[in-house]
């Protein structure tokens, strides 16, 4: 029997999932779901400390690059974005994030009425299920569980983390997500009973059985069909063929901050200059298109342990054969928790009304993306902008879609950016410095205690900085000249077209952007369904 969709998704991420899951809770709606990837079926996808297997790995990863960075002394960058069903949210490192009220306020002062913090705070409570917390503000009863560790349960050095910054004068916050999270807390993640809740597992696995739902895996999205002014299908390939599918009410593109911004040049909606090269003809000139790449970049200070409490001891293959047993008959034991505990925010002036600054304690020291474990006792305070100038774009660099993008986040171009990471180098230092490391501290790993002058940090910055994995903002809401959606996320001169993920972000949270990109989902869905 045909299965005639009324709406067609691109991509089943974090946003694409929860848009799936929404849309079909009416029998009435046909949905299909198209992603690039295939199934979650690894059980590193489930297990939570199964993040650092996938990321040596590249498993369910498109494994990008960007182009050669000047700002990062012409470094080019391991750029990864999930492939799989959940998208990145079944491959990252379970931080329940945020941001600030001052994040979406800011939205809203842009011009994208509905999208102030009172506004979206609904569609993230209702993500969450989030038990000891206040339920004004966070959700009860949603999809996704939200867990953390216990103090007396952390590693030594998240512990210290939590003591060094309280001495320092930083409050501690019981909720780091419920408003302003300047302070210091406990690292809230998306695992419980031992696994990962991530939006596949969350939102669509429990509407796979409904009839009126199709999910299509290893469909990779070529162009999206375009008829008198309206979006009427998606033309995708399928190993060696080309298919289509038709939509009779909306195609919703949930690609993410890469794929959305690809696939809308490839069906010839974007700036002319960026599609004519290839041979394809401007369906809508939209300049803003694969503009306004904003992205977290992250730099570390690490410093070796006087007594091994990391977690190198667990990577050791008879640890490992004991952990994955623990873990496969108890869903217990180190790997059945999130690796991170610990997160300060804190600001690198006095004057900010907001963080610019987000600091987590890792219990392990690692380069290269997790991809290179340096095998010494150690840990590593990982730090971040929060709200960086830079700005950069992606580009497609061929008509075909299995060719990747050009993308060039422009890492470290404003100079503001890399004062901010210099003082988060600062401020490590100093927290590490204080009493509640003192039976745990050895010396300085890196950037090393030779590297004293702004020069030498910040030449260490540039040669070690790497991406935070928050890409957004490539297909902005806003009503400008270089906004592409509205602020009820229909690309502007299209009927029948919306792109609903985290490229729609204006402005960069300050925050990790997993929460956020289904909190957008939430609100897109319901969007979607009140203008049906």
């Amino acid at each position: 029997m045909a299965f005639d969709p009324d709406y067609v998704i691109v991509g089943a991420g974090s946003a694409g999932c929860v848009l799936a899951n929404r849309l079909s809770a009416d029998p009435n709606v046909k949905v299909l779901l198209l992603e690039a990837g295939g199934r979650d079926s690894s059980l590193f996808y489930h297990m939570p400390a199964g993040f650092f297997a996938l990321m040596q790995s590249g498993k369910g990863n498109w494994r990008y690059e960007t182009v050669p960075q000047p700002g990062l002394d012409g470094r080019t960058m391991y750029f990864p974005r999930g492939k799989v069903l959940g998208g990145s949210s079944s491959i990252n490192g379970l931080v329940v994030s945020r941001g600030n009220e001052g994040d979406y306020d800011r939205w809203a002062q842009m011009g994208n009425s509905g999208w102030g913090w009172t506004d979206v705070l609904p569609f993230f409570r209702k993500i969450e299920q989030c038990a000891d917390a206040d339920p004004a503000l966070r959700g009860q009863d949603g999809p996704i569980p939200v867990s953390w560790t216990p103090i007396d349960e952390m590693n030594p050095t998240s512990r210290a983390l939590i003591d060094a910054a309280v001495a320092s004068g930083y409050p501690f916050k019981k909720d780091m997500n419920e408003g302003n999270p300047f302070g210091v807390a406990q690292m809230q993640g998306n695992f419980a009973g031992g696994k990962r809740i991530s939006a596949a597992a969350g939102y669509l696995k429990p509407a796979l059985g409904r009839p009126n739902l199709k999910v299509v895996t290893g469909a990779l999205a070529s162009r999206v069909i375009v008829e008198h002014g309206r979006a009427t299908g998606v033309e995708y390939l399928q190993g060696s063929e080309v298919k289509r599918v038709m939509a009779s009410r909306e195609v919703l593109l949930s690609g993410g901050v890469v794929n959305s911004a690809q696939l809308l040049q490839l069906s010839g909606i974007g700036n002319p200059d960026d599609m004519r090269p290839h041979g394809i003809g401007t369906v809508l000139d939209l300049p803003g298109v694969g503009r306004n790449l904003r992205d977290h970049i992250a730099v570390s200070v690490k410093q070796l342990l006087t007594q091994p409490c990391s977690l190198l001891g667990t990577l050791k293959p008879l640890a490992m054969v004991k952990a994955l047993g623990q873990y496969l008959l108890f869903r217990s034991g180190p790997t059945s928790v999130g690796a991170l505990e610990a997160w300060v925010h804190l600001n690198s002036r006095p004057d900010l009304e907001f963080p610019d600054l987000q600091m987590y304690s890792v219990p392990l020291m690692y380069s290269d993306h997790g991809r290179n474990i340096i095998k010494e006792e150690g840990f590593q305070l990982v730090f971040n902008g929060c709200r960086p100038n830079s700005v950069g774009e992606i580009r497609i660099q061929s008509a075909d879609p299995r060719q990747a993008p050009l993308i060039d986040p422009c890492y470290l171009n404003d100079p503001e950016d890399l004062r901010v990471l210099r003082e988060g180098v600062r401020a490590a230092r100093e927290l590490i410095a204080q009493s509640a490391y003192d039976d745990l501290r050895g010396p300085e790993y890196a950037p090393g205690a030779g590297a004293t002058s702004d020069a030498d940090v910040d030449h260490y910055i540039r040669q070690n900085a790497i991406t935070l994995y928050h890409p957004v903002g490539t297909c902005k809401m806003g009503h400008d000249a270089m906004a592409v959606v509205d602020d009820r996320l229909r690309v502007h001169g299209l009927a029948n077209l919306r792109v609903i993920d985290a490229s729609i972000m204006p402005d960069i949270i300050s925050g990790n952007t997993n929460f956020p990109a289904m909190m957008i989902g939430e609100k897109g869905a319901a969007m979607v369904l009140a203008d049906a």
